[in-house]
């Protein structure tokens, strides 16, 4: 497919969030008509071989050359795309639709110049969280008024990057400055809020002072009338303080994770790096270059070569993945259905041959009271299987999956667990594989628990008294239009022990909905489905 998005990505040691964007970006429902573009500033970790593993472009600029605009505008010219997409390297989407959503004002014509949500991860200091919730709100606005622009998370068309290009001077801002020209100019810039990221900033107290510093230095080229004078800091300081203490108290974070000490630091070092970088008369040069760009002390050459990042540094984010398969003899409603034959192979050995090809799944714990039955089937040889013998109590049709699920927990050591059934024959590996990233992901950035997956259901629903329940029989819109609603599918679940112990169940206190894709979610329970999913079963093995 021919490309019409390029993705232009700045890097400069990023090896700890790269491969989340990079993964996020291959999830993309527009993946098909992208490419992606490295640009890097000399980066000393293993930035670079992520970069090749996921096979993107990769331009290098010096140190001594760099600036933001000057790297976008090298990554721009080499774009074959249409639309241009801006990320920073640790910006990570929070859903497959953030390219759809960041570029639809520029396919609608609505403006040539677009920007998206940012959000806290949980490391991210509550100050910072604040921001976020300031200049990126939860609602849109497609017709913005004035000329802001971030480029962490924006679009803009080929045809009008060409026309201004970025400044390349600017020791920052350098996207509200390419803004400023288009509305000047009587363009439009949007803002999306569905295209949302979480911005993973994790900076020292001198790295925040530094960048309020250089980016006030940069408005004054920009807008020079716009000035901080040492009353205005006094000011400023205060008030911010006082803001994000009202805040935090009404969330009950005051007193927690340091929080009321470093909100009085934040907005401290804040505002006096936007004072200081004010005073700055002198023009720019390589010594701000240093100062702005690149830490005080440099980074240390990692010990492994780069070429060894796979070997080396993959095995060092290793994280332990048990899937859990429990397997009973006997069912109520299909009668032997774990053991009987479906579409030409026993109905366990289908989701059983899925989990073993699931590369993140390191281990497959089986809990049955079958195991004569399953140790004569060639697939138990492998060695990721581990074959639990469901003691006396735990058989049943009366006894909770939960206790269950906690007899396995206390016979294994697990980073995570993921669970299913022998009754979700058609789910793929690739589906496992994306639920297990997403889990992963959420967990690291936005302390989500769980996961578990979910049919979306978009239609009219009635109590069984014949009322309507979402909707006016009066006024029948078009059920795409109907709030969706979301089932619990029985497909898959992640968790870990300390989730699971801590409220008793598979689902947690913050779990991610992950929508599984149609063809994949029927869970067979009845007869009428085990026919239409063998049936589907049949037409997939046909057509590989």
């Amino acid at each position: 497919m021919t490309v019409n998005i390029s993705i232009i990505v700045r890097t400069y040691n990023e090896e700890k969030y790269l491969p989340y964007l990079l993964n996020k970006i291959r999830t993309q429902s527009l993946y098909e008509q992208t490419e992606t573009i490295i640009v890097d500033s000399g980066s000393t970790d293993s930035t670079l071989a992520i970069a090749n593993d996921y096979e993107t472009q990769i331009i290098s600029i010096e140190k001594r050359n760099f600036t933001f605009g000057r790297s976008l505008n090298l990554g721009c010219d080499k774009a074959k795309g249409k639309y241009l997409v801006i990320v920073s390297a640790h910006c990570i989407p929070e859903n497959n639709y953030w390219i759809e959503n960041l570029i639809n004002p520029l396919l609608e014509n609505l403006s040539s110049y677009s920007y998206g949500r940012q959000i806290g991860s949980i490391e991210t200091f509550f100050s910072e969280s604040q921001i976020f919730n300031k200049y990126y709100p939860q609602i849109s606005n497609l017709f913005q008024k004035g000329f802001f622009c971030n480029n962490a998370n924006s679009a803009i068309t080929k045809k009008i990057w060409a026309k201004y290009k970025f400044d390349e001077t600017l020791t920052g801002l350098e996207d509200i400055d390419l803004a400023k020209k288009i509305y000047s100019n009587g363009g439009n810039i949007s803002y999306i809020s569905e295209a949302c990221v979480y911005h993973c900033h994790k900076e020292t107290w001198r790295q925040i002072s530094r960048r309020f510093e250089r980016e006030s230095f940069a408005l004054l080229k920009i807008s020079p009338e716009i000035t901080i004078n040492k009353l205005q800091l006094v000011y400023f300081i205060f008030s911010a303080i006082l803001f994000d203490f009202k805040k935090a108290f009404s969330k009950e974070l005051l007193f927690k994770k340091n929080n009321l000490i470093n909100i009085v630091l934040y907005r401290s070092f804040q505002f006096w790096g936007s004072y200081q970088g004010n005073k700055i008369t002198k023009e720019y040069n390589n010594d701000l270059s240093n100062k702005y760009f690149y830490p005080s002390k440099p980074f240390k050459q990692p010990s492994y070569m780069i070429s060894e990042y796979k070997k080396e540094t993959l095995d060092k984010m290793k994280v332990k993945c048990t899937a859990l398969l429990p397997m009973k003899m006997n069912s109520t409603r299909v009668k032997g259905k774990n053991f009987k034959s479906f579409a030409g192979k026993p109905l366990y050995a289908w989701i059983l041959n899925t989990l073993l090809n699931v590369e993140q799944v390191d281990e497959i714990i089986i809990n049955t009271d079958a195991s004569e039955i399953l140790m004569k089937d060639e697939l138990m040889k492998s060695d990721k299987i581990k074959i639990i013998e469901r003691p006396k109590h735990l058989c049943g049709d009366e006894v909770s999956m939960n206790r269950i699920i906690e007899y396995d927990l206390s016979h294994t050591f697990s980073d995570f667990f993921i669970m299913t059934h022998t009754t979700n024959p058609l789910l793929s590996k690739e589906s496992i594989g994306a639920c297990i990233d997403e889990y992963l992901m959420k967990k690291n950035l936005s302390n989500n628990d769980s996961l578990f997956t979910v049919n979306a259901i978009q239609t009219r629903f009635y109590t069984k008294n014949g009322k309507p329940i979402n909707h006016n029989p009066k006024n029948l819109i078009p059920t795409q239009d109907l709030e969706t609603f979301y089932e619990e599918n029985s497909n898959l679940y992640i968790f870990s022990k300390e989730s699971f112990l801590s409220t008793e169940s598979r689902i947690g206190k913050n779990p991610i909905l992950f929508e599984t894709p149609k063809n994949e979610a029927i869970d067979i329970d009845t007869n009428e489905e085990w026919e239409m999913a063998e049936s589907m079963a049949l037409y997939k093995k046909r057509n590989l």
